[in-house]
């Protein structure tokens, strides 16, 4: 089984600041979150279960969109 993750960032330099289980809602995450705290739509997969994904293993695009690094 694979590990899903969102990417949750900050708007304004697309620094990432943590991962969001896919399982988990990203309008309420971005509402309870303080101002220019967004989270990507796109969904990254890790298959290895035993893996530790870590925030270097991750980045956010201009866009806005999730990419492995």
């Amino acid at each position: 089984m694979a590990q899903k993750f969102r990417v949750v960032y900050n708007e304004s330099d697309k620094t990432v600041i943590g991962l969001l289980g896919d399982d988990l809602d990203k309008d309420t995450h971005e509402a309870n979150s303080p101002e220019g705290v967004k989270v990507t739509d796109n969904v990254l997969e890790f298959e290895d279960d035993a893996e530790i994904v870590t925030l270097d293993r991750v980045l956010v695009t201009d866009e806005g969109q999730a990419q492995k690094t």
